[in-house]
């Protein structure tokens, strides 16, 4: 992390937004949402830097239709950190028939407001934030759509959905491998006091974004402390049989020139769901992180509890 002067932080419990501190989430899917519903609560305003390698379902037939970014993650992202409510769910709303079926409204309207926009995503988004009242931005992380591609014991593979599914993979890398990152997303992370990667899918949500070399030269040139909430559980599929361990040494094979400076990680119940629970072993912190940060962050419904994550991304954010 770069030396620079950071924004002093009262010393009650949860400090709370009105001191100008910026924050940036870096992920995608439904992993990034926790982090999303807990930086608000600790930060002026936060930006979602989220991946465009999604294929599948709704994000991948408007890709394949239209030749546009999949905006599902961007929509998940949208939702998440909304405080109108009620039109986030209107915006989160699945279509279960006829031809629009498996469509989200909100895939829809991001792509109908990128039209009306002159085909400016970023624009469209910053509408949809306005609209939602967002305390901040969403942005792709990259823009162009980028494909996923995995090398596999049993050969190459290639495409999100399928990497999502395919376990053993060893090594992740994107096509095209020079996308240029979007620049606000570039300024964001240059310009903010705190910038938290995950939880999410190691190698679909994590990995594409810090694989594009915009982002990546950013994150490691940052001046913000780097932050990685570490997920729950092995993941069936892309993380089956993974530890922790792996996690980080994976992220360090792709990328070895950064370096986390705080790792976050549940302590306490394991999480019921599929997959063992992810746990610190002996030396983690020495090999791959400046120093661990273990809580109890489990909430009722078997995920990240966006508050316990608030407090502990606070203390951090104090240094």
């Amino acid at each position: 992390m770069n030396g620079r002067e950071r924004r002093t932080r009262p010393a009650d419990a949860l400090s709370g937004p009105g001191d100008g501190s910026r924050a940036v989430a870096i992920g995608g899917g439904h992993g990034i949402s926790r982090t999303l519903q807990a930086l608000p609560r600790i930060v002026d305003h936060v930006t979602a830097v989220v991946t465009v390698a999604d294929d599948g379902g709704s994000s991948g037939r408007l890709r394949r239709d239209l030749d546009v970014l999949p905006p599902g993650d961007l929509r998940m992202a949208l939702t998440s950190l909304a405080r109108d409510r009620d039109l986030a769910d209107l915006i989160g709303y699945r279509f279960q028939r006829g031809e629009l079926a498996g469509h989200a409204l909100g895939n829809l309207v991001l792509v109908a407001q990128q039209e009306l926009s002159g085909g400016d995503l970023v624009a469209a988004l910053d509408r949809l934030c306005a609209v939602l009242h967002a305390p901040g931005r969403v942005l792709p992380c990259a823009t162009v759509p980028l494909t996923l591609l995995a090398t596999t014991p049993a050969g190459p593979i290639r495409g999100q959905t399928v990497v999502a599914a395919t376990a053993r993979l060893e090594r992740v890398r994107l096509d095209p491998a020079d996308a240029p990152a979007t620049p606000e997303a570039v300024q964001a992370i240059e310009r903010a006091d705190l910038v938290v990667l995950g939880p999410g899918s190691l190698y679909t949500s994590l990995l594409p974004n810090l694989l594009v070399p915009g982002i990546r030269d950013a994150l490691v040139a940052r001046a913000a402390p780097l932050v990685f909430v570490a997920n729950l559980r092995e993941q069936p599929g892309e993380t089956e049989g993974l530890s922790l361990a792996d996690h980080l040494a994976a992220i360090t094979a792709h990328v070895p020139e950064l370096r986390f400076d705080v790792l976050v990680t549940h302590d306490g119940p394991a999480p019921s769901g599929p997959g063992l629970p992810l746990i610190v072993a002996p030396g983690v912190a020495e090999a791959h992180v400046g120093r661990v940060v273990a809580a109890d962050l489990l909430d009722g419904a078997d995920g990240h509890d966006p508050s316990a994550l608030a407090r502990v991304l606070d203390r951090v954010l104090r240094g």
